[in-house]
């Protein structure tokens, strides 16, 4: 019997392994292969733990003691974290100073270059579009169609439900981006879109043509994450000195976690190779992870032999993992023998540098056992073994899964931190409490400017007696609610307890006078007064 496509549920990781002190750097033969290649362009393909980050720095380190400016030498990363980890390491490993950032990611680098040549010419500095910007750009949009003000797209009847909701503008600004990413306007879109027969393109077509005519007109110099880097391919192609001056500024480029590249940074790529720098991609195709934003582990499959002459490339695999101990290699072979492989899978033939780990396989029936299981695993873990916390990981398929797991671990007293990134700001059970408070005090001003009455959603009302801000639980709510209703019935009214809910958290001291019963909706009603 075949398993369904989610069976693993979650996985959990002990004794995470530390990542290697960079002064103390010991590279096996396979390592010390990749930094005596004279290649100009040199792909290094890797599995997990083999060393291709490590290979980055000393690439850099390599270059620098041979002569060569630090400053000339550029480590590229896909994301801001590893960009910072890598220029850490870097900064560690040549022990000195440099003139300019050596690790960035690939957004940094292309704003870097706009930003350069903008003041030669003279013109304003440009500024990046963040994705709060983005999201409220969007909303006015939306917004506007929705009143009628602005006549909006034709939207598929699947959609317009949600066109109102923070996740169909999420997705719409996914959509967006990606189609900017490709160099695709609106026109090109809704070409797409009317060839493949998809009517939420052509109508997102309509959205991209406004969203690009109100960033220009209101935001001046300002560039989407995803429009920056095909706005520094456009330049370096469109002027010859400035791919001069590029040619002078760097000698070196180091791509690390090049499975990651969008077809937009491959571009830029392309067009840097023209500068005459040597170029060294380090990766593993089957590891891109960034797919859903674009990403295009082809490129280091096949597409990179567009970056020069076959004479001049070369391929070169690690073949020594580091990190993962041989229990857990040979778990990952069987599991990796029946996936395919992208580019020959020449990466898949490492092997560990250290015997030892353990690999367990639970299977349960309900997420209530596989929390309790895990939670079982990480307290024995702990107690036992002495384990510390911060040093154990769980990690899950899907976001869903991943917060009713962090309740469940909750209740059974599992410490848990999640990090940041994961979690966008107003989402953040501390922030959003305050701004739906926010945002009731000023429908209730506002009203009352009017002569009007505000009436406060019922679900509304009862998760914000329900936060943080109130501290009711939902016996304690349903008891309240129980309060209400009698008190209606007994003064022959028919409202149900929603409303009631709403009504008495705009009026702080009836909410006072009914006791302790209510006191969660007295601090709600008092704040919103405030």
């Amino acid at each position: 019997m075949s398993a369904p496509r989610d069976a693993i549920g979650a996985v959990v990781i002990l004794r995470r392994a530390a990542a290697p002190t960079v002064p103390t750097i010991r590279l096996d033969g396979s390592q010390q292969a990749v930094l005596e290649s004279t290649a100009h362009v040199l792909r290094v393909l890797g599995g997990p733990g083999t060393g291709k980050s490590t290979l980055a720095v000393e690439l850099v380190r390599r270059q620098v003691t041979a002569g060569e400016r630090a400053d000339r030498c550029l480590v590229l990363a896909a994301s801001r974290p590893a960009a910072a980890a890598l220029r850490d390491q870097v900064t560690a490993r040549l022990d000195g100073t440099s003139t300019q950032s050596l690790a960035r990611t690939w957004q940094a680098f292309g704003f870097a270059l706009l930003r350069s040549e903008a003041a030669l010419r003279g013109d304003p500095a440009p500024r990046l579009l963040n994705g709060p910007e983005q999201d409220v750009v969007l909303r006015d949009l939306l917004a506007g169609h929705a009143s009628g003000d602005v006549l909006g797209p034709d939207w598929p009847e699947s959609v317009r439900a949600a066109l109102g909701t923070r996740g169909f503008r999420n997705e719409l600004r996914d959509l967006l981006m990606r189609a900017v990413e490709h160099g695709l306007g609106p026109e090109d879109l809704l070409a797409l879109g009317k060839e493949h027969d998809r009517p939420e393109w052509v109508a997102a077509a309509h959205v991209l043509r406004e969203y690009d005519q109100v960033t220009a007109f209101s935001r001046h110099g300002a560039y989407d994450p995803a429009w920056i880097l095909t706005a520094a391919a456009d330049l370096l192609e469109e002027e010859p000195l400035a791919l001069d001056r590029l040619r002078d500024a760097v000698s070196l480029l180091v791509v690390d976690d090049a499975q990651e590249l969008t077809s937009a940074a491959a571009r830029l790529l392309r067009v840097v190779a023209g500068a005459g720098p040597r170029i060294v991609l380090l990766g593993d195709p089957d590891a891109a992870v960034q797919t859903f934003r674009g990403a295009d582990p082809r490129f280091l499959a096949d597409g990179w032999q567009s970056l020069g002459r076959p004479a001049q490339q070369e391929t070169r695999v690690l073949e020594l993992s580091h990190r993962v101990p041989s229990a857990v290699r040979e778990a990952v072979t069987r599991v990796v023998a029946r996936v395919g492989a992208l580019g020959g899978g020449e990466q898949r033939s490492w092997t560990p540098a250290r015997s030892g780990g353990v690999v367990d396989v639970a299977l349960l029936r309900s997420a209530a056992q596989e929390a309790s299981h895990i939670a079982g695993v990480l307290r024995r873990a702990h107690l036992v073994e002495g384990i510390p916390w911060d040093e154990m990981a769980v990690i899950v398929r899907g976001a869903g899964r991943a917060a009713l797991l962090r309740r469940l671990l909750a209740t059974a007293s599992v410490p848990l931190m999640t990090p940041a990134a994961e979690t966008p700001v107003r989402d953040e059970l501390a922030v959003r409490p305050l701004l739906t408070m926010l945002r009731e005090a000023l429908a209730v001003a506002r009203s009352a400017q009017r002569g009007q009455q505000h009436v406060i959603d019922g679900t509304v009302a009862a998760d914000l007696i329900t936060s943080p801000i109130g501290g009711a639980d939902a016996v304690s709510l349903r008891r309240l609610r129980r309060l209400l209703r009698r008190e209606e019935l007994e003064v022959g009214g028919g409202r149900s307890s929603d409303e009631l809910l709403g009504e008495l958290l705009l009026e702080p001291v009836r909410a006072r006078s009914l006791g302790e019963l209510a006191a969660p909706a007295a601090r709600v009603a008092a704040a919103i007064d405030a």
